[in-house]
């Protein structure tokens, strides 16, 4: 039997069947209230924001400081507006952390959320800790996160291979070891750091709040929309902003970064494959009911990312006939598409060999 299905049917016998689905509805409406009122909040403060560096910057270079303060001071003054809406972002989404989940509710039931730290937000007496899919705990966690890691990083050097051999892509610099021991360091921090925190969020309280609501599928295609959509609606590069310094300004950049929509080459290059990573890394937590393997294919692959991106960039001379194959870098177009694709069968064969058992099997 279906384990959600079955999860709502014991609700239901208790009498609380419409209340759990009102509730999960609810939290899912909560995570797309977040993530607007995220957007808004950083459109508000970027202005001031901007204001705020540029004055940093204008006082503390005129002074004799300390070199870590006269670094922030020349970051600050060569940002242009697009780096400082970022930066908003950023300080919003976790402004907004804070009454997002104290919207859920988490000190409700705490006995019976203590095996299952996402089922959060439900009306009191309604709390079914089997609803939905809580992470479990696995032995084979430090394999899944290598397995992943490998998977990724495995068909992201064997398309860069490929693209070296079309001569579509150079090196920026000529490689040597000393170089790429430089760089396998600077990219590990970032790959572990940002894969955990992202993974923890996305797959790991947001999925559980979606699973609550929706079915398998339907929710992890609806969390993967909202999480290429995060990673998609970021400020066009080369913008423009007429007056960084007016109260208007963030929602100009709101609008701006808008009509990425409207194109459909940017559509195609950028947000289909984020929407094919939020699936596969979706499908990785629900098969194996933890975050340990979508922490290390996500790892992978900005470890990837990070790798050829100092390393690597497209030919001057790269034909315009094939744009739509390959764009600006090695996360754009079609090409990268069909790794992601080939990748995703990959990680169903791991699953299937290594994961005879089900979600729904185990909990049966």
């Amino acid at each position: 039997m279906n384990f959600r299905i079955r999860s709502f049917q014991k609700a239901k016998d208790l009498g609380y069947g419409p209340l759990v689905r009102i509730a999960a509805l609810a939290d899912v409406l909560k995570v797309i209230l977040y993530v607007v009122a995220s957007f808004a909040l950083a459109a508000v403060i970027s202005p001031y924001l901007y204001e705020l560096g540029k004055g940093f910057a204008h006082v503390t270079l005129s002074k004799d400081t300390a070199d870590e303060v006269n670094w922030l001071a020349e970051k600050a003054e060569k940002a242009e507006f697009d780096t400082y809406f970022k930066r908003s972002l950023l300080i919003s989404a976790l402004v907004c952390l804070v009454p997002f989940f104290y919207s859920l509710d988490l000190r409700r039931h705490p006995r019976k959320r203590r095996g299952n730290p996402w089922s959060v937000g439900l009306p009191p007496n309604t709390a079914q800790t089997e609803l939905g899919q809580p992470l479990r705990k696995t032995r084979w966690g430090i394999l899944h996160t290598l397995a992943g890691f490998c998977i990724t990083t495995g068909f992201f050097f064997m398309m860069s291979w490929f693209l070296f051999k079309l001569n579509w892509f150079e090196w920026d610099c000529v490689p040597n070891r000393a170089h790429l021991l430089e760089s396998i360091g600077k990219a590990i921090g970032p790959s572990l750091g940002v894969s955990f925190l992202e993974e923890v969020f996305f797959r790991g309280a947001l999925l559980g709040i979606f699973l609550r609501a929706f079915r398998p599928g339907l929710a992890i295609v609806f969390l993967s929309v909202i999480f290429a959509s995060t990673h998609f609606l970021t400020p066009p590069p080369d913008t423009f902003i007429t007056s960084p310094s007016s109260t208007m300004a963030g929602f100009e950049m709101l609008a701006l970064i808008g009509q990425k929509f409207l194109q459909p080459d940017t559509i195609i290059h950028s947000f289909i494959a984020l929407l094919l990573v939020g699936v596969i890394l979706g499908i990785a937590r629900y098969s194996t009911a933890s975050l340990w393997l979508p922490i290390g294919l996500h790892a992978g692959w900005v470890f990837s990312m990070k790798i050829f991106g100092r390393m690597a960039e497209r030919r001057p001379d790269f034909p315009d006939e094939f744009n739509l194959y390959m764009g600006k870098n090695m996360t754009e177009g079609l090409i990268p598409i069909g790794v992601l694709v080939m990748t995703a069968i990959i990680v169903v064969v791991y699953l299937r060999i290594l994961l005879p058992k089900t979600p729904q099997e185990l909990s049966e």
